[in-house]
């Protein structure tokens, strides 16, 4: 394929329901750690366009993705990397990103070996020949943008949302939408996408739509989507050895499979221990699945839907759902205690752990707040830095991008 011109720009140092209802649980909250003191950095502007998406590897390895309008009114993905959170440059990945309509665009991930990927949907050719592709790039570990290359030529457009995912070992997953099925493909850490693979039959499941996707050190990988009814359903498997049939994890109590509403977040830990959290009409609920891969009953935690929810669970099994102006905690599986309100004037955002315990949550706001499992209130936050696009967390490092700005926090 023809190379598309790659922009520099450099910037230096800027089933069965749960009701939830346990006195125990709420009292294990309030007796676990209490909240941290948050030590954020200063922000570092972006030197592009790069506030939809936010990665970093455990080496400090950062990149943020987003997109732009270029001179001739089209849209174009633009990658901003670092390799220290600090000193950045932006790199123009040519025209693309203007789908789907959901979701980070485009999504950016850092692979140990500090392989920068970004994955991203674009729609050409309207109102005549329409294409629909998912299309990828690849910064070597030197530091050289390879040409974007194409992942299918058939993306479903909407709000299917494009995912991506790292391992331990420098290998990356990347899943979308299309055709109505759930697709995937796997690059390896030299490089190298692998085949577009599909891993859901909207037969069996009705037409996938709104994604996520969590990923372990080890390669082990999770799909989630709403289906047929927007029922949720989650996919299990490995990049090495493929996925496993689709499994239904909650009912999306739809009425039709042309009215496709949903919301999902999902979280991994190293032991295999996972939570789900989604929104759909009339119910926002979550669930978790034991190391074996068994889903517990989903849990309702409001009879309304959530505009956002999220969700994180620690090496030790402890699990967050964070959902409009509430959370609610799972202590290492025994069970989703009775939901808490938020602060005062935290709503929505974004909630990540790491395997020692440490949870960071930043709302809607960008305030963000680093406490322990269990922990009854959230203590000080950051203050408000902006609209939040992005939260992620690393052993030793946690990062919120807002306003085309990354913000740093040490943790343990």
């Amino acid at each position: 394929m023809r190379p598309v011109p790659l922009r520099i720009r450099s910037l230096g140092r800027v089933g069965r329901v749960a009701l939830v209802a346990s006195v125990g649980l709420v009292a294990w909250a309030v007796a676990s750690a209490p909240a941290w003191a948050a030590s954020w950095s200063a922000p570092v502007a972006l030197p592009g366009s790069c506030g939809s998406s936010v990665a970093l590897n455990p080496a400090g390895a950062t990149a943020a993705g987003g997109t732009f309008t270029a001179a001739d009114g089209s849209t174009h993905v633009e990658v901003c990397t670092s390799s220290d959170g600090k000193s950045w440059q932006a790199t123009d990945l040519g025209a693309g990103g203007n789908e789907p309509n959901s979701g980070p665009r485009p999504a950016v991930a850092v692979a140990s070996n500090g392989q920068v990927i970004a994955v991203w949907g674009t729609g050409s050719g309207c109102p005549g020949a329409c294409s629909y592709t998912v299309q990828a790039a690849v910064r070597s570990p030197g530091g050289v943008w390879g040409a974007p290359v194409t992942l299918t030529t058939a993306l479903t457009i909407g709000n299917g949302g494009i995912v991506l995912g790292t391992d331990g070992s420098g290998r990356a997953i990347a899943a979308w939408i299309e055709l109505s099925n759930v697709h995937e493909a796997v690059l390896s850490a030299g490089g190298t996408w692998g085949p577009d693979t599909a891993i859901s039959d909207n037969l069996d499941q009705g037409p996938a739509h709104d994604l996520s996707l969590a990923v372990d050190p080890s390669g082990a990988a999770i799909v989630a989507f709403n289906g047929g009814l927007n029922n949720l359903w989650a996919v299990s498997g490995s990049m090495a050895g493929g996925f496993s049939a689709p499994v239904e994890v909650a009912l999306g109590y739809g009425n039709s499979n042309y009215h496709l509403t949903g919301l999902s977040a999902l979280a991994l830990n190293n032991a295999g221990q996972a939570s789900i959290a989604w929104s759909v009409t009339g119910h926002t609920g979550t669930a978790t699945r034991s190391p074996a891969g068994a889903w517990s009953a989903p849990t309702i935690l409001a009879t309304q839907a959530s505009a956002s929810v999220s969700t994180a669970i620690d090496g030790g099994g402890d699990a967050i759902t964070v959902y409009g102006s509430s959370y609610a905690w799972d202590p290492a599986g025994a069970g989703w205690g009775t939901p808490v309100p938020l602060a005062t004037g935290s709503t929505g955002g974004l909630v990540v752990a790491d395997q020692a315990g440490t949870f960071v949550y930043a709302d809607s706001t960008a305030d963000a707040f680093t406490f322990a499992p269990g922990a009854a209130n959230f203590g000080p936050g950051s203050g408000a830095r902006g609209s939040l696009a992005d939260l992620t967390i690393v052993p030793g490092q946690a990062v919120v991008l807002a306003g085309d700005a990354v913000f740093t926090e040490p943790v343990n």
